[in-house]
């Protein structure tokens, strides 16, 4: 390892044939490549990591437009969907004995002010989803300039063969309400529904995204995360 001298157009970064141009703690260096083993058998831990990744991949990839509005707060020295993956990974994995599987309730779409909103519900009604909120202090958003934020809306099939469905950048927070057409569903088909809020002023500011419940048509609606009006806590 050697330390590298800045030059007229800035310190170097990168990989170079078999070197990498690095940082750390201020001071700039170069590495050689590490030496990969590929003929190493992978350790049970790497495996699941592996695994778990993959999935999450597969899993978010579909909705990387959604992702890129709603992680722009979140992505420090990386990319919106990086930041999502990683958020999702520590947050929205579950591991049983059948192996590992997502966690619809804990995913999250956007991520970075807190919530501003209590009390959001939904209905369906002819293929249409009505989705109305409530705002936990109306002067706070206009003291904070939160007022121009407006809806990421996310419907989730748990069955990746069926379409999602998404709107983006509509109504906005103080509206208390948006709506979302649906995909034609069977009685078996399953949705989630996530319900976040993004600024359109161009600062890349978003809040935590909520999750509003799951559609099926033989159970009905179900809404397992309700705002508490009087808190603000998710139930």
């Amino acid at each position: 390892m050697a330390n590298v001298t800045q030059g007229i157009n800035g310190p170097p970064s990168g990989k170079v044939g078999a070197v990498v141009f690095c940082k750390w703690k201020e001071i700039n260096y170069v590495r050689s490549l590490p030496r990969v083993n590929k003929k190493r058998a992978l350790s049970e831990k790497e495996v699941n990591n592996r695994n778990k990744f993959g999935l999450m991949q597969q899993f978010l990839s579909p909705y990387t437009k959604v992702i890129r509005l709603g992680f722009s707060t979140s992505a420090k020295n990386m990319t919106a969907f990086n930041a999502a993956m990683s958020y999702n990974l520590h947050h929205a994995m579950q591991q049983d004995d059948e192996g590992f599987h997502i966690d619809y309730e804990k995913i999250a779409i956007s991520r970075g002010l807190d919530e501003e909103i209590t009390g959001a519900t939904f209905q369906l009604l002819n293929e249409t989803i009505h989705i109305t909120w409530e705002l936990k202090n109306t002067e706070k958003l206009l003291y904070e300039d939160l007022t121009d934020f407006r809806t990421l809306v996310l419907l989730i099939p748990e069955n990746p063969i069926n379409a999602s469905q998404g709107v983006l950048l509509q109504n906005y927070i103080m509206d208390l309400r948006v709506s979302i057409q649906i995909p034609k569903l069977t009685q078996s088909d399953t949705y989630h529904l996530y319900l976040g809020f993004v600024a359109a002023d161009g600062t890349n500011r978003s809040m935590n995204s909520s999750y509003l419940g799951n559609i099926n048509l033989e159970r009905g609606l179900s809404s397992f995360r309700e705002l508490n009006s009087s808190t603000g806590e998710i139930k």
